[in-house]
């Protein structure tokens, strides 16, 4: 059961020191995915990783950063330093509840500042608080998906439809894979290199794909989570620093 829908009294009783963040965006996702899509995908996945892992779970965060998908109405973004301040509150909001540790989930893959935040936050505060992160980039489970993209893909297309087919327009769908590789979203909007705003092959997605890795990514996170909270804790005092 998802924690946040619980009362403080019940919160307080199960007592846990693990909280999980999913983070998403609400951005474009072509002709054929609602824009609603990586906050749905946070928001099933840190359900599932949260009751793997016991943790009290916060809602997913709809908005984070996403100006490389300017050009069309409705993507909405915030500015890195904005969400790095909004991300460290939050934080701190946890610890000083007595949370011990977090875990950052996001399913949206261009949030970078995400990275020097977790380790600003572990620097200062081990070993009171470990914060730990689970991106895109961190599991391994492409072996589930026939082709490999980055934005409205056959992964992304797959996993709405077993969260929410009635919001999946599957004959819209178009697939397009640019010459351009990612690290030239900084110079320009994906309708730059896509221009439908999809960037691999989502005719191709199925909904037992979808719910196949949506448990696959969870399976992953949670071994991941735990993997570099262990880490955490193992290490001894270096001199002056717990870091």
């Amino acid at each position: 059961m998802e924690m946040y829908k619980m009362t403080v009294d019940e919160i307080c009783a199960l007592d846990p020191d693990l909280a999980i963040i999913p983070v998403g965006s609400l951005e474009q996702h072509g002709p054929h995915l609602p824009i609603m899509t990586d906050w749905a995908i946070a928001a099933e996945l840190g359900k599932r990783v949260a009751e793997k892992m016991g943790a009290f779970l916060l809602p997913a965060l709809p908005i984070s950063t996403c100006r490389e998908h300017m050009g069309k109405k409705g993507s909405v973004w915030m500015e890195p330093m904005t969400f790095y301040q909004m991300m460290h509150d939050i934080i701190m909001s946890l610890k000083t509840q007595g949370f011990k540790r977090v875990g950052i989930l996001i399913t949206h893959g261009g949030i970078f500042v995400t990275t020097p935040l977790v380790r600003d936050l572990n620097a200062k505060f081990q070993p009171d608080l470990q914060v730990a992160l689970v991106m895109p980039e961190s599991v391994n489970v492409q072996n589930i998906m026939e082709t490999k993209g980055l934005h409205a893909d056959e992964t992304e297309t797959s996993e709405m439809l077993a969260i929410a087919p009635e919001t999946v327009h599957m004959d819209r769908a178009v697939d397009f894979v640019p010459a351009i590789p990612r690290p030239y979203l900084s110079y320009g909007s994906i309708f730059r290199g896509c221009p439908d705003g999809v960037w691999g092959e989502p005719t191709k997605a199925n909904a037992d794909k979808g719910e196949r890795f949506l448990e696959e990514f969870a399976n992953q996170a949670v071994e991941e989570f735990n993997r570099a909270f262990d880490y955490m804790s193992n290490k001894e005092k270096f001199g002056y620093s717990d870091f």
